[in-house]
């Protein structure tokens, strides 16, 4: 269930909640004081809402691609150059929403808390992905960020961009090690 169904259905056990519990309270009152023929009409109101903006079919998986990286490029420079991948967010709303909180949920290093750990399985190890903005601000994993949404176009494109790093106890012990790696992380995003 991505964050946004999360706030609907919250949304929705909040509006629906009290209403019911109020029905059976005027329930219990008239069996209470049936000599009085307490009636009571209740109106309920919700509006369901569709998320602002809908994401572009390809950017449900993406997959960013580091190709093949040189250990000795870690122990020179600590880190790869950054990949550039994009979130596209189409049709929508401005009325609804003016931005958007972006958190990339996933298992974090022990060694480098706020970047990804590669998946059990992998070969490779002693190092960890990272993410940042355009500018190099960076974007810790399990920490939501915030962008605006355009007014003036239903159609926003996100860019971010991802490197590897590595860890400083396999820098300081020389321990690298060499292989393949896999990562995971899931968006999640919500709209004010």
């Amino acid at each position: 269930m991505n964050l946004l169904s999360m706030k609907l259905f919250n949304y929705a056990l909040k509006t629906l909640v009290p209403p019911v519990l109020f029905l059976l309270g005027i329930g219990s009152q008239q069996s209470a004081y049936a000599k009085d023929n307490l009636r009571q009409n209740v109106r309920i109101t919700m509006t369901v809402l569709a998320p602002p903006c809908v994401i572009k079919p390809q950017d449900k998986t993406m997959e960013v691609n580091f190709g093949n990286i040189i250990n000795r490029d870690l122990y020179l420079y600590h880190r790869t150059p950054s990949q550039q991948f994009r979130l596209h967010l189409e049709e929508c709303d401005p009325r609804m929403a003016q931005k958007v909180k972006i958190r990339f949920v996933g298992q974090e290093s022990r060694e480098q808390p706020g970047l990804l750990a590669f998946s059990h399985g992998s070969s490779a190890s002693g190092a960890a992905i990272g993410m940042e903005k355009l500018d190099g601000t960076p974007l810790p994993f399990n920490k939501t960020a915030q962008f605006r949404l355009f007014d003036t176009s239903s159609n926003n494109v996100i860019p971010f961009q991802a490197y590897v790093k590595a860890d400083p106890s396999a820098l300081l012990q020389n321990k690298i090690g060499v292989g393949e790696f896999n990562a995971m992380a899931t968006f999640e995003l919500s709209y004010e």
